[in-house]
């Protein structure tokens, strides 16, 4: 282990240090072993410092010890020079662990790379089992369902233990990529703490969003120099490749702890887009997933230890220079198709209309679902209605921004000033931690790049018309939703005595989605309660209660990885008038 890196996980270890009263202090959960190793390592370092003061003529004062403490004095010249030694002692060890060390780089540039093709040769997986990737904006998840009779044996891939982020979240995976100032790509929490580390004056950029440019059709795209310090020319199709070939090995190393091949059929899910783009946007996934999986095997844990960016790029074009079948990929699903099959119970009855709303970091997502299950029967189906799926492209990113622009305007910070993308950019690289503590403080106080303290609270926030329009937006989005469905479907409503809203995603407890499921809205000169169900199913409650709290950010891959998917079952435009009574919202009550 380095000198930065060490740093790097100390620092994180003591951000997770918690007060106590009388001034004592605790560390809750584990130490992953790259915070032990960094222990270890600052003890080394102590241990010879200490040892080489004390073996200094002249260094002693007094000789003053006791049992308690040393006093150790040391002349200024000699903690000058001893300044300089640390300093350049910190420069080759941070040069050689971001980098090829020197002599090593030809070597790197000669090297054979050579894939491994070894998930072809396996094996045919078992049928009994299926994996469900839901690759997101923000945090990406998987499970695996495994058929044990009628009972369905659910595993939430616990991606945050060989993702060496436990203390983040053991289920999710932050969906970061960074290149470090040395060409090592570095994912996941890693990524966060070496932009942070590297961050400087607001120079350099992580990529938080790497998803986005497979809907908005930039993978041809050249990733910019904030984002990539190396004179290497990518795209930012290779930086999504190269967070998906993280996130497989991640997956494949979970599956490995439940006796699963890496070949395992696997299930993924992705926003609400119209037709055409939904199609070109899944095939293009499929094959980014099945090469993601060659690329995992080929270079296996240096992926968690940051891989330089040369050895990628020279993998991808091999790999890429000979067409592959990736069979293993399958089915694609919407994420609010994901959210309702996760709603249905295996047991229990359900009969019921339900609208989904899925609020990720990158797009909103809503549905409208007839579910149905009965206990006496094998049958567990869902039918989306016809023409129900609506999307925008606004979410937690879009709050970030908002947020951005109201710290910059109250510094008197505007598009003229000389650091303004210096500070902007300093300033996202702590987005996601500035806009979880101003929601759940009532306030936060900023010292920006430039030394100024900025303090913004939450009703300004809320208050700004950037973000009224998105609350707007997602009131507009539901009623389009409703308005585009045949009016049978509104009938069921009204019979049932409202309209069941499911809230799902990172999103699911902001205040303007919160609104979705409260009060009432006319449909057709129709007027149709809205029930908020329970963020969290009856039937998971009584079989799995430990996901509850990851329930909204889980929902999608859980539900894409049961057995019977609601997409097996279609659309339907109408009710066909087979709704004669009133649907019961079993398995997921009303408040």
């Amino acid at each position: 282990m380095e000198r930065i890196e060490a740093r790097i996980l100390l620092k994180n270890l003591l951000r997770r240090i918690k007060p106590l009263e009388s001034q004592q202090f605790e560390l809750p959960g584990v130490l992953t072993e790259g915070e032990l190793d960094a222990l270890k390592y600052a003890y080394a370092l102590l241990e010879d410092s200490s040892q080489v003061a004390l073996d200094q003529p002249g260094v002693l004062a007094g000789n003053m010890r006791d049992a308690h403490a040393t006093s150790v004095i040391i002349p200024e010249a000699e903690a000058e020079a001893e300044a300089e030694a640390e300093a350049e002692a910190e420069a080759e060890a941070e040069a050689e662990l971001g980098g090829l060390a020197v002599g090593a780089e030809e070597e790197a540039a000669g090297r054979s790379i050579e894939l491994d093709l070894s998930v072809f040769a396996l094996p045919e997986a078992p049928d009994d089992a299926r994996l469900c990737l839901d690759f997101g904006t923000a945090m990406s998840k998987a499970t695996l369902v495994i058929d044990a009779g009628d009972y369905e044996e659910i595993h939430v891939l616990d991606l945050g233990i060989p993702g060496d982020q436990p203390e983040v979240s053991e289920t999710m995976l932050i969906s970061s990529v960074y290149i470090d100032n040395n060409g090592k790509l570095r994912f996941g929490k890693s990524a966060v703490d070496f932009s942070l580390e590297e961050g400087g004056e607001g120079e350099r950029m992580r990529v938080d969003n790497v998803k986005r440019y497979l809907s908005e059709d930039a993978l041809h795209s050249s990733v910019p120099v904030a984002y990539n310090p190396t004179g290497i020319v990518i795209a930012f199709g290779d930086l999504l490749l190269a967070y998906l070939t993280f996130m497989t090995w991640v997956v494949s190393e979970c599956l490995a702890s439940h006796d699963m091949p890496r070949n395992l059929k696997r299930r993924f899910a992705m926003p609400c887009f119209e037709q055409e783009k939904s199609r070109a946007v899944a095939a293009r996934l499929r094959v980014l997933l099945g090469e993601a999986q060659v690329l995992a095997d080929t270079f296996g844990e240096r992926l968690q230890r940051g891989l330089p960016l040369e050895e990628f790029v020279a993998a991808v074009q091999l790999l890429k220079a000979e067409r592959r079948n990736y069979a293993f990929v399958t089915e694609n699903l919407t994420e609010p198709l994901g959210v309702a099959n996760a709603l249905l119970s295996s047991a229990g009855s359900t009969n019921s209309l339900t609208l989904v709303v899925d609020v990720g970091a990158g797009t909103s997502d809503m549905s409208l679902y007839r579910l149905q299950s009965n206990p006496n029967t094998p049958v567990r189906q869902a039918v989306e209605v016809n023409g129900s799926a609506r999307g925008i492209t606004r979410a937690g990113n879009y709050l970030d921004q908002a947020l951005i622009h109201l710290l910059l305007n109250k510094a008197g910070i505007g598009s003229d000033h000389p650091r303004n993308a210096n500070i902007q950019r300093d300033l996202s690289l702590r987005m996601r931690d500035y806009k979880e503590a101003l929601f759940n403080d009532g306030f936060l106080t900023v010292r920006l790049l430039d030394g100024e303290l900025v303090e913004v609270t939450l009703q300004e926030f809320m208050e700004l018309k950037t973000v009224l329009k998105f609350a707007e937006d997602l009131e507009q989005c539901l009623r389009e939703v409703l308005a585009n469905v045949d009016a049978s479907w509104i009938q069921v409503a009204q019979r049932s005595g409202g309209l069941a809203v499911v809230l799902t995603g990172g999103g699911a407890k902001l205040p303007m989605v919160k609104a979705l499921a409260s009060g009432h809205i006319e449909v057709s000169g129709q007027s149709v309660r809205r029930i908020h169900a329970p963020d969290f199913p009856l039937w998971l409650r009584e079989e799995y209660p430990e996901l509850e709290d990851d329930f909204p950010r889980i929902a999608v891959s859980l539900g894409g990885a049961r057995k019977s998917l609601i997409a097996l079952h279609g659309k339907a435009r109408v009710t066909a008038g087979d709704v004669p009574g009133r649907p019961v919202l079993t398995g997921f009550y009303s408040r």
